[in-house]
């Protein structure tokens, strides 16, 4: 069992939260200088205060306390995992979502937080709320071990240690991305996605992806059956061809938007 350290998580709770010693203190219906002494560990919140301080910062009393079994990393993800798989399909991958973007959010509040002359974000949850709404932007936090990335609703996770970097990779990468750097091929793509990616079996037609790419129809059926070939699924339906990505390619638009950056 890990050693309780209570002030060391209060302070630290507080400041996640962008709250002061007086507002947690008014919140709590104490004075600046508990709150103060808490911190400073010369003595130690009412028990009774434990349960209203837990709830307040959104946590667990044996968090506050800092008293956490080895196996906690384990038991969070298992939790995580039961959580999953016994919600409704569709309402699985919201939630699945909706951690992903807190997540990012957290990673982000932390670093503003720690950083001496930036303001603190005041409640995290309420930009959580943001991200999840869309109304979050673009914000990317980059250093050697660890990348996080949310823009357009995609968010990027990665430990930077396991890219590939092989030569036939890059060269399929560099194909990939010609393809897409032609305006018009990303245009038909984008309408392409934008129309299927809600139906795992739903397909597109000439005329309709041209709409949603504001293309003529010839100038998108020659990107879908000469540039967009290889990433795409047809069928014949009526007389009438129809697309879709195939499932490798299916998160290529999403992937894609990760690229783009605000000035």
């Amino acid at each position: 069992m890990t050693e309780i350290h209570i002030h060391q998580q209060i302070a630290s709770l507080r400041k996640q939260k962008g709250m002061t010693q007086e507002q947690l203190a008014n919140a709590l219906g104490v004075s600046n200088q508990a709150v103060s002494k808490w911190e400073s560990a010369q003595c130690f919140p009412d028990i009774q205060l434990l349960p209203k301080l837990a709830r307040l910062f959104h946590t667990s009393i044996d968090n506050l306390m800092g008293f956490q079994p080895e196996s906690y990393k384990e038991n969070l993800i298992s939790e995580l995992r039961n959580q999953i798989e016994t919600l409704p399909e569709g309402e699985d991958l919201q939630f699945i979502f909706h951690i992903a973007a807190a997540l990012h959010v957290i990673v982000f509040a932390k670093i503003q937080n720690a950083g001496q002359n930036n303001p603190p974000f005041r409640d995290v949850d309420e930009l959580i709320q943001h991200a999840l709404d869309g109304e979050w932007g673009y914000s990317c936090y980059d250093i050697p071990s660890f990348t996080t990335k949310m823009t357009s609703g995609c968010i990027f996770f990665s430990d930077n240690r396991h890219l590939n970097t092989k030569s036939d990779r890059l060269n399929r990468i560099a194909i990939l991305l010609k393809t897409f750097s032609d305006i018009k091929n990303l245009k038909t793509a984008a309408a392409l996605y934008q129309i299927t990616f809600q139906e795992e079996d739903l397909y597109a037609s000439i005329s309709s992806i041209s709409r949603q790419a504001e293309l003529c129809e010839e100038t998108a059926g020659e990107c879908l059956n000469l540039h967009l070939s290889p990433f795409l699924n047809k069928k014949v339906q009526n007389g009438q061809t129809l697309y879709r990505f195939t499932g490798p390619y299916m998160e290529l638009i999403p992937s894609l938007m990760m690229l783009d950056t605000v000035d």
